[in-house]
């Protein structure tokens, strides 16, 4: 996995999406063309992707997050969907996850069913009763879903 972060003035700053995808396609040595293929899009959506004129539908974000081999919380981040707090409490939760589980709680949570929103909350769910999550940190990983999606149904 290649770590596409970029340090300005002794602090980690997050690549953007069009950033990370540009340079992951130019280490793969590929086109604009040819990673729409691998990530099953228009050439000119993905085009667009890399101008930042548009973003990946939620029902691509998982796809895209493997292809560029960084998490669901980096990517989300990246987007600027979530807060460095709200990653780094992700993170922790899904080291627990993958300690108990020995998975990632990406992979778990691609499984389960329904769009990208419904997986993470089935998700949650499972993570309830499996003991991983406590109601508080349920209740807010529910209330950021809810942010993302309500925040993408405005008119941008």
């Amino acid at each position: 996995m290649t770590d596409l972060s970029v340090v300005e003035g002794g602090l980690t700053s997050e690549p953007s999406l069009a950033e990370r995808l540009k340079a992951r396609r130019e280490v793969l040595g590929i086109s604009q063309s040819q990673a729409a293929r691998e990530l099953d899009v228009a050439r000119t959506a993905y085009r667009l992707w890399e101008l930042e004129a548009a973003r990946p539908s939620p029902d691509r974000w998982r796809l895209v997050a493997r292809w560029l081999g960084v998490s669901m919380t980096t990517l989300l981040l990246a987007e600027g969907l979530i807060t460095e707090d709200e990653r780094s409490e992700a993170n922790t939760a899904s080291d627990r996850y993958e300690a108990a589980m020995g998975e990632t709680s990406d992979l778990a949570t691609e499984r389960e069913e329904g769009d990208f929103f419904r997986q993470a909350q089935s998700f949650i769910d499972r993570s309830i009763e499996k003991g991983l999550l406590t109601a508080e940190e349920a209740g807010h990983f529910r209330d950021v879903f809810d942010r993302i999606k309500e925040g993408l149904a405005e008119p941008q």
